[in-house]
């Protein structure tokens, strides 16, 4: 077997040559995202809230890094139990 590093998400696949690499992370974000659905809908009024800001000081950079952190607590378990 050989391993593949991914330099963008730092974590180790391993596959045969035969066989597709299948990125397990973005599988796991993917069945995450159910559960983080109040981050994502904070995030989203905010986003409908500062929409028409024209001064550039409004963002909702708090709220999209709560959404990530709520995908990431619950993608980091399943992740790292796959890891050998």
């Amino acid at each position: 077997m050989s391993y593949y590093a991914c330099a963008c998400c730092f974590h180790l696949i391993k596959f045969r040559a035969d066989e597709e690499l299948v990125d397990q992370k973005k599988y796991l974000e993917d069945s995450c995202k159910p559960k983080c659905v109040k981050p994502l809908l904070e995030y989203e009024a905010c986003v409908k809230r500062v929409e028409g800001d024209e001064s550039g000081h409004k963002h909702c950079t708090g709220q999209y890094f709560d959404y990530w952190y709520c995908i990431d607590k619950c993608v980091a378990p399943k992740l790292f139990s796959k890891l050998k």
